[in-house]
């Protein structure tokens, strides 16, 4: 123990002497560790760490899916029953759906996101009630019963200010009476990851509110399907004999029910792996593994970059290791000191990436996602975080410090006494080793740079995109005055006074209503039937996402109107409800025929009355940038009163600067009525359905582009450099024989170039697999896109050649005379 803390003062002192090679190593380290430990950070936050609940790693999420409907895996209550009945791999299976209402205490609104639980929810998962109790397994079942509310620890905080006389309280919830009974822990936010569960009611509690479905609904019919369902493995089962056994339960389903399951198709995956929702493919884990990589080559260059200098240095040191040597010290002594050394790099550029990780981990779980639901993001560090961390540091220790120590490991010390230590580092191996690491610099950066490449080009692509919709000068005010207290009729008058004089204010064009924005996070779908195509056995009707918007909308918006008529304040509650469909729902369900007076039904609805088809539009984006054109439709928001809105206005004027009179307006009409947001609709585009994701991705290849980059060209530079310096003499014999200038630019750039081209054409060999990857995040390009490829290798080729001409071009300028007596 004594000789390892000798060894590290030692080293320590060693490093201190060197203090401006030491502090670019350790910043150089540093960065490429953020890097890493920042996105693993973000891995583990969103893949990685368990749920807050007993031996987390038997939760699993089960899915039903049915081949002819293009989304969704829900299930619906009489199915999962069966399941639950039916099923010999699981000891609980347990389900919920989430919803977004209104709660009401003490005459103050909120809107808040909860989730309808099965009574076994919380026993299933093991959650104990920090306050009160939870749902009872025999709550739930009965419809409309059980009228009872759990609160989120968080929203019980903020709401009630952790009042433990909250429990046993009124409240309303969707204008049904709730009483309060408990409170979860502090670390269960819910089990819809990314989302930050409000509250827990009971399934068949009566909470459904302006949704239209009925509790009693939810839990007979078979083709309501809206659960998301988990269940937990028993200590001995396997997921694989798990999904054996759904396989057998949906067979059975399939002939007991042929009307509703008979293509049903039942599958697990673990809840790690289900995040936000069951993916076939793997995208969450392939992106993970692919950021993964990129930031490993970072660290990767960082770490060649630094090995280089210590290259170097190790051939400085060789006459000071050869004297140790022959003073007594064993080549395992000196390996173990430069090792030492590396090792002490590596821990301070460790610590240096902890505290920036920390950092960048806040800033990103900070960030605005452009929506009012209550998102969660935890890319704290915890023990896996620590452990990647350690892991990091002992193996950059090592490849910084490898070839160096067997640099030392391989020294005739009786040689290098002999010469003094002159020109010790001539030698065709060693200037391999340090070209090497340059090559895989070189080839490291121009992958880095590529993929940043790939990711701005599809940004600039995405950006240019047809949304179906114009959103420039486009202001967005949120408003719900149910959270004031206003009921159904005075919230109707509210709106019928504010929309006419929003409209009337100077600067603006239009104005109109409108529950969903598009490629917002909150969306509404329905389960519609074709009148003239009324359901075949077995075949479930297509689930159709929708919007309910006032007259005007499709004007604000500049959605084209193809054909029939725009609504009007004729279309009100008691008039016969009309929709306006999309260009692809008309050709899909209605192809070479007039649409217009096509009629349909939106199943689940009260009555299922008739829609009448009044109007047709041109398609647009409704759910995220890369969807295909898909069936939509619009209803008025007089035929179906919902609370919360966004006052949409297409100004005249620059949007922001409306936002204070229209709110002056809703204080005016409105007193108490809360602006929940106020935002262009250019801004609210920049969310994870919108722009969000892209132009993040855009921005963080091209900052690990740009460390690479930069890396890459030190190293270039600084081999370059060396190898100039050490052919000095070589350099003055032959000026001094009649070599021009120009000769000894040629030498020395071409020395440089070669190493790069090596580099350049290794890092295109491995761009064209490795960017594969990447295919299903890009839009508008491929993956083997020519002009990305070209123009990125062009400008590394150009910076490389500017840092190889500055060290050839000052050796042009050395005396031959001060070169002969170089050393």
């Amino acid at each position: 123990m004594s000789s390892l803390w000798r060894e590290l003062c030692y080293g320590w002192r060693t490093l201190s002497k060197s203090l401006g090679f030491t502090i670019i190593a350790i910043v150089t380290l540093g960065l490429g560790m953020a890097v890493n430990t920042t996105i693993f950070s973000v891995v583990n936050g969103l893949l990685l760490r368990p749920l807050p609940v007993p031996h987390a790693e038997q939760i699993t999420v089960l899915t039903m899916d049915m081949p002819e409907k293009t989304s969704g895996h829900a299930f619906s209550y009489p199915d999962y029953l069966d399941v639950q009945g039916q099923n010999d791999s699981f000891s609980s299976v347990f389900a919920y759906r989430v919803s977004l209402g209104g709660l009401t205490a003490d005459g103050k609104g909120d809107h808040i996101l909860f989730s309808r639980v099965t009574g076994n929810y919380f026993s299933a998962l093991g959650i104990k009630a920090a306050l009160g109790r939870l749902i009872l397994p025999s709550e739930g079942q009965t419809p409309n019963a059980d009228a009872v509310v759990v609160l989120s620890y968080s929203y019980w905080q903020k709401k009630f200010g952790g009042d433990p006389n909250a429990i046993g309280k009124q409240v309303e919830l969707n204008e049904h009476l709730a009483t309060i009974v408990g409170v979860t822990p502090k670390e269960f936010h819910g089990t819809y990851y990314v989302l930050e569960m409000d509250a827990y009611v009971p399934l068949g509690a009566p909470f459904y509110g302006s949704s239209n479905k009925d509790a009693e609904q939810v839990l007979t019919s078979r083709e309501n399907r809206s659960l998301t369902v988990m269940a937990r493995l028993k200590p001995d089962v396997s997921l694989k004999q798990a999904k054996a056994s759904l396989a057998v339960v949906a067979h059975r389903l399939a002939e007991a029910y042929p009307k509703s399951d008979a293509s049903a198709v039942m599958t697990a995956y673990p809840e790690k792996l289900a995040r936000p929702d069951p993916d076939p493919d793997d995208t969450g884990a392939l992106a993970a593994a692919a950021f993964m990589t990129l930031a490993a080559l970072v660290l990767l260059v960082a770490c060649f970059n630094v090995a280089n200098v210590l290259l170097v240095r190790a051939t400085v040191r060789q006459r000071e290791m050869a004297v140790r040597a022959a003073l007594g010290a064993g080549r395992v002594r000196l390996v173990r000191q430069h090792l030492t050394e590396s090792f002490l790099l590596a821990i301070a550029g460790g610590s240096v990436g902890i505290a920036l990780a920390w950092w960048a981990g806040t800033f990103l779980g900070s960030l605005n996602f452009g929506t009012e639901i209550p998102l969660r993001f935890d890319f704290s560090a915890d023990l896996r975080v620590y452990l990647f961390v350690f892991a990091a540091v002992c193996l950059t220790g090592l490849i910084v410090g490898v070839i160096p120590a067997l640099r030392v490991a391989r020294t005739d010390v009786s040689i290098i006494l002999h010469d003094g230590g002159r020109n010790a580092s001539d030698g065709p191996r060693r200037h391999f080793a340090r070209n090497t690491l340059v090559v895989a610099q070189v080839a490291g950066s121009l992958l880095l740079l590529i993929v940043a490449g790939l990711f701005a080009r599809s940004l600039g692509k995405a950006e240019h995109l047809s949304l179906g919709f114009d959103p420039d000068h486009v202001l967005n005010v949120t408003v719900s005055p149910d959270e004031a207290g206003y009921k159904e009729d005075r919230g109707r008058e509210f709106y019928r006074e504010l929309l006419p004089r929003v409209r009337a204010l100077p600067g603006v064009e239009s104005a109109a209503e409108a529950f969903t924005l598009p490629m917002g996070l909150i969306g509404s779908d329905n389960e519609v039937i074709i009148e003239e195509h009324p359901l075949q056995p077995g075949r479930q009707a297509p689930v159709i996402f929708n919007n309910l918007v006032s007259p005007g909308y499709f004007e604000t918006m500049r959605i084209p109107l193809l054909a029939g008529r725009d609504f009007t304040d004729a279309d009100s509650k008691d008039s016969p409800l009309v929709a306006v469909v999309n260009r692809r729902m008309a050709e899909q369900f209605w192809p070479k025929e007039d649409v217009i007076g096509k009629r349909f039904v939106r199943k689940g609805e009260k009555g299922q009355k008739p829609i009448t088809v009044v109007g047709i539009v041109q398609d647009a984006k409704y759910k995220e940038l890369t969807e295909d054109p898909q069936p939509f439709f619009y209803v008025p928001l007089q035929q179906s009163y919902i609370a919360l809105r966004t006052i949409q206005v297409r100004t005249a004027v620059a949007p922001g600067s409306l936002s204070a009179p229209i709110e002056a307006l809703i204080r005016e009409l409105g007193p108490g009525v809360p602006i929940s947001k106020v935002q262009t609709m250019t801004e609210a585009l920049n969310n994870a359905n919108g722009f969000f994701l892209y132009r993040f991705g855009a921005q963080l290849t091209f900052t690990l582009g740009l460390l690479g980059l930069i890396l890459a060209v030190v190293g270039v530079y600084s081999v370059v450099s060396y190898a100039a310096a050490q052919r000095t003499q070589e350099m003055g014999i032959r000026m001094a024989l009649g070599a021009e200038p120009r000769d000894i630019l040629r030498l020395v750039l071409s020395q440089g170039l070669v190493v790069v081209g090596i580099g350049i054409a290794l890092g295109l060999a491995l761009a064209f697999p490795v960017t594969r990857v990447f295919k299903g995040m890009l839009i508008g390009i491929t993956a083997a896109d020519p002009l990305t490829y070209s123009v990125v290798a062009a400008i590394l080729i150009s910076i490389a050649l500017l840092a190889c001409w500055i060290p050839a071009h000052r050796a042009t300028r050395i005396s031959p005379l001060a070169a002969l007596r170089y050393e």
